[in-house]
């Protein structure tokens, strides 16, 4: 399961939203799980044009209704906060190798280098095993993704823009145009094009078109 945003044009009735952002999700076969409480709203009036708001929160709505800059910064703040802990964890390990560079070897010769052999190698770096030995306690402050490796290693303030830029967009946006922006896939580089991509094509939206953010498969 992932989380798609749908850009919607303006003039779509608070009460079509979801329906209207399901719909589109069938061009690109998606299909809608429901909606997702994950935008922060900017004002508590006119809360009759968002959809299911609750708490400061909303799955969707106009987007002069989100506050998209303070998503922004508390997303932004997390990572900060994530990286330390995360450095903390991996002090005494060394840069490992992302995940994709194994699947890579694997798939450029399957025959001699399994897909087990390339798992397990990726996970016996010393780095990698203590993000996942963290992973496992009980009593850890959160989850140290182990897809955000490259990103880590960036320092603070790389992976602390990378939560910035994570922030609306969530695993996929679709636009307006009915083109599909998946963000949460590939390497490093791959995902900040994409990331960036995203982020440009909300920044441009008209401040009545709306965002509606679904849980999807």
């Amino acid at each position: 399961m992932s989380l798609t945003i749908v850009c919607l044009p303006h003039g779509t009735p608070t009460g079509d939203l979801a329906d209207d952002a399901a719909h589109a999700l069938r061009s690109v076969t998606l299909k809608s799980l429901g909606v997702a409480g994950h935008f922060i709203t900017g004002t508590r009036l006119h809360r009759n044009r968002l959809l299911q708001p609750w708490q400061g929160t909303a799955a969707g709505g106009p987007v002069q209704l989100l506050d998209v800059d303070a998503m922004r910064a508390a997303a932004q703040r997390e990572y900060w906060y994530r990286w330390h802990i995360w450095h903390q964890v991996v002090a005494p390990t060394r840069p490992a190798q992302p995940y994709w560079t194994f699947a890579e070897r694997h798939l450029e010769d399957p025959r001699k280098y399994s897909l087990a052999k390339a798992q397990q190698q990726y996970r016996a770096q010393p780095r990698i095993a203590a993000m996942l030995t963290y992973n496992a306690l009980p009593n850890r402050v959160m989850d140290l993704p182990t897809a955000d490796l490259e990103a880590f290693q960036t320092g603070a303030h790389g992976y602390a823009s990378l939560g910035w830029l994570t922030a609306v967009p969530g695993n996929a946006l679709l636009c307006l145009d009915g083109s599909l922006v998946v963000v949460d896939r590939g390497p490093y580089a791959t995902r900040l094009a994409r990331l960036a991509e995203a982020n440009r094509r909300i920044d441009t939206l008209h401040r009545r078109d709306a965002l509606v953010a679904l849980c999807t498969r």
